[in-house]
Order: C-alpha cells, then sequence, then structure tokens
C-alpha cells in the first residue's frame, strides 16, 4: 500500500505543470460544476480564485532563476500591453466605481503577469508527453460533469444552449456561460485527434474517438457560433494539411484490414443506436438549422443581401449589439478626428471606456493606437507561427498550442474584453512556445527531445 501511494505520488509530481497548467486553463467547466453543479460552493468567488490559483501555484517552475528563450516579439508586445493596461487602470479609469471594480481587475493583472513568469520558467520537455493526454482527461471530464447537469435538470429542452447555471437550477440554465464550455470541448477535442493521429493500438483509437464524439455533442450543445466556426477551420486545415499520397495510402489500408473493419461496423452499430433509440433526429435538425441561419446572417453582413429563412436564432440579440457597438465606436471616433482631438485617438479613452463585445475594437477605444499596435502585433506574429506548425508541427504539444490559439484569436473578435485574464494567459502561453524548434537525437530510451 505504501510502495502504491508512493507511486501516485512520484507521478503526480511528475505530472505537476502538466496537470496544473491543464486544469489552469481548460478546469472552468470543472469548477462551475463542483460549484453550482452539484452545489459545493454555489456562487462562491472565493472557491473560484482559489481553484484557479491553486492550479497555477502547482505549475511553478522549482528553479526560479532559470528562464527560457521565448517567441521575444511576441512575449515583449504582451508585456508592453499588460504594462500599458496596468497603468490606465491605476490613472486612467473613467468608469471606476460603478463599472470598473479596480479591486478585481488588479488581480486579473496580477495573475496574468504571474503567469508570464512561471510559462518562461516552463520548458517544454515537461510538457510536450503527457500535456495532452490530461487536458482530454480534463476536457472530457467537464464535458461529462455539463451533459450530467442537463440531464438531471427537468427544465432542460434540446434548443436551450446548455451551461451550468450560476444560479442554480432553474428554467434559466442558459444563463450560465456556454462559451466556457465550448472552448474546453474544442480544446478537448483538438487534444484527442492529434493523439488519435499519434496512436497505433487499437483499443486507444476507439477510446480517443469516443472522447472526440463526446466533446463534439458537448460543443454542439452549448451553441457557440465562435467555437463551432473554428472547430470548423480545425478539421479543414488538419486534413488539408496531412493530405498526401503516403497517408492515404496507409488510411485505406488501415481500414480494408481486420482493425478497420471492426472499427467501422462498431460505429454503423453505434450510430444505428443513436438515431434509432434517442432523440437524435430532433437535435440534428435544431443543430442543422442553427448553423444554417448563422451562415446566412453572416453571408447577409458580407453582402448586405437578406437571409431566405426569417427565423430568429439565439445569440442574434448580441451579433447584432456587437455590430451597432462597433459602428457606434467608428462614428464617435471618427467625429472626435474632426473636431481635431487626436490624442484620444492615439493614448484611447481610458481602461474599460466602454463595453463592445468585440476585444479588438474595445483596445482602439480604450487603449488607442498605441495599445491596438500592440495587440495587432502580437497575433501576426504569433499567427505566422501558427501557419508555420500547421504546415510543418515540431510535435503533437506544439501542434495544439497553435490550433488553441486559433479558439483566442476567434473570441477576440466576437467574444468579451481585452483584459480578460483567459483570453491573455493563453496569448503568453502560445508567446512562450511559439519558436522554430530543432529535433535533437540523445542515446537515452526516448529518442528524441526537443530543445527548449
Amino acid at each position: 500500500m505504501i510502495k502504491f501511494i508512493d507511486l501516485i505520488l512520484n507521478k503526480l509530481f511528475k505530472y505537476r505543470q502538466s496537470v496544473g497548467l491543464s486544469l489552469f486553463f481548460f478546469g472552468g467547466p470543472l469548477v462551475y460544476f463542483l460549484r453550482d453543479g452539484i452545489k459545493l460552493a454555489p456562487g462562491s468567488t472565493a472557491f473560484t480564485g482559489a481553484f484557479t490559483m491553486g492550479s497555477l501555484l502547482i505549475a511553478i517552475p522549482f528553479n526560479l532563476k532559470k528562464v527560457y528563450q521565448t517567441n521575444t516579439v511576441g512575449y515583449l508586445m504582451c508585456i508592453g500591453y499588460t504594462l500599458l493596461a496596468v497603468f490606465y487602470l491605476a490613472v486612467y479609469t473613467p468608469n471606476r466605481g460603478w463599472f470598473t471594480n479596480t479591486t478585481v481587475e488588479a488581480v486579473y493583472q496580477g495573475i496574468i503577469i504571474l503567469s508570464m513568469f512561471i510559462f518562461a520558467g516552463t520548458s517544454i520537455n515537461s510538457l510536450k508527453d503527457n500535456f495532452l493526454q490530461i487536458t482530454l482527461i480534463i476536457c472530457v471530464i467537464g464535458g461529462l460533469g455539463l451533459l450530467y447537469y442537463i440531464f438531471k435538470n427537468p427544465m432542460y429542452v434540446i434548443g436551450m444552449r446548455a451551461s451550468i447555471s450560476f444560479s442554480g437550477d432553474d428554467a434559466m440554465s442558459s444563463m450560465g456561460n456556454p462559451h466556457i464550455y465550448a472552448k474546453s470541448a474544442y480544446c478537448g477535442l483538438v487534444a484527442g485527434v492529434i493523439l488519435l493521429r499519434e496512436e497505433k493500438r487499437i483499443l486507444y483509437r476507439l477510446m480517443y474517438l469516443g472522447c472526440v464524439f463526446l466533446l463534439l455533442v458537448v460543443l454542439a450543445l452549448c451553441q457557440a457560433m465562435a467555437m463551432i466556426l473554428v472547430t470548423g477551420i480545425f478539421f479543414f486545415l488538419y486534413y488539408i494539411s496531412s493530405f498526401n499520397s503516403n497517408n492515404i495510402y496507409k488510411s485505406l489500408k488501415w481500414l480494408t484490414g481486420l482493425k478497420g473493419f471492426a472499427l467501422l461496423a462498431l460505429t454503423a452499430l453505434l450510430a444505428y443506436y443513436v438515431v434509432e433509440h434517442t432523440r437524435f433526429s430532433e437535435f440534428f435538425g435544431h443543430i442543422s438549422g442553427l448553423i444554417t441561419e448563422r451562415v446566412e446572417k453572416i453571408f447577409m453582413t458580407l453582402t448586405g443581401t437578406e437571409p431566405s429563412t426569417p427565423t430568429i436564432v439565439a445569440g442574434d440579440d448580441s451579433a447584432s449589439t456587437r455590430v451597432t457597438n462597433i459602428t457606434a465606436m467608428f462614428k464617435d471616433m471618427n467625429e472626435r478626428i474632426e473636431d481635431g482631438d487626436w490624442l484620444s485617438v492615439i493614448l484611447g479613452q481610458g481602461y474599460q471606456h466602454k463595453y463592445i463585445d468585440s476585444p479588438f475594437f474595445q483596445t482602439l477605444n480604450d487603449l488607442g493606437i498605441i495599445g491596438f499596435s500592440f495587440f495587432a502585433i502580437i497575433h501576426l506574429v504569433l499567427m505566422a507561427w501558427v501557419g508555420r506548425q500547421v504546415l510543418n508541427p515540431t510535435c503533437g504539444f506544439t501542434l495544439f498550442v497553435a490550433y488553441t490559439f486559433l479558439a483566442t484569436v476567434i473570441q477576440n473578435f466576437t467574444f468579451g474584453m481585452p483584459y480578460d485574464y483567459q483570453r491573455w494567459t493563453v496569448m503568453l502561453f502560445v508567446a512562450r512556445f511559439a519558436l522554430d524548434y530543432k529535433k535533437v537525437v540523445v542515446t537515452r530510451p526516448a529518442g528524441s527531445t526537443v530543445s527548449a
């Protein structure tokens, strides 16, 4: 028994950074399930804060003096943006006290600054072998928690956006934040697909396929169109970048073999059961109608034409409000330019001056051209690295980091505020590992490592 406990502790100690960072980035659904789903601490911000900080502190490197190379431009731009935001929070916050909670915002900025040091001291070699597996486990547990909650909630009906209510079981279960669950499901899905590509054992492949399918269901139930969009982009880029004659030959050979036939037969039986014995048809019809409506809405926005179907879809109000806010922001900026007020255009109008629901445009409004330049350069530099990783990935971990950043990019146009610590810690994490690594052959049994 003592040896078993010692083994478990050694494993946890060995994987502590992967566990801590996975919980920090993707543990939101698990937190809300424990806090509000099974009511361990309903509505408790202290519980959420303790879980978040505890997860981050688990990942603190033991050697605090050792710092690894980062993407210099990306990391410096992140630091510059953070310093500018902290300075504005201290001296240039027009809505302090009623819209801006200075204490809460200071804590968020503190988490961002702490993350800078932790990520800079974290080696890729401590994450690349197990981070994806742990991430997949955490995302699947979070997804199962959400499914359990809506299954037990008698007020939930298909068509509602699935999320755990911050205020308990009621008819407004969508009062929770479905984007948290959708992003976790997307990241778990990416991890599962990458692990599936690298796995040869049939049992593990089936397990990964099951996890991917479950997370796709969670993603669809949440109806977060930004994450559905980025999931489509992920599958397109992933399979286009993997498309070559050798892969096609290997896939066909595997599918026509005994294992491939068994997998296809099992998939067909599962699909038959789902279609015949569940409410899949109703669910599929709702989701396909939702996606059709959203695509038509995007087309209408780009071309100025009217959609063919006038059905109102959940989320249209927020999208329309976002467009209205952006239009009003540019109108106000144009008026200030005409009045010769260039200083407010360059420096911005202050920390959280106005809620626009689009971080890119809110940065331009709040922090001016200076802050917007930091924000834009970060995205340009990191997206260039993402493109290189998609075409020629260093390893599964770096490919996962690249596809995770795609979700953040989409959200930076469509959701939230630019000062959220969840947003900036992801960007800092990507900037830490956005390097062109060299594979180095070594003599140990593992075969190879990646220089960091």
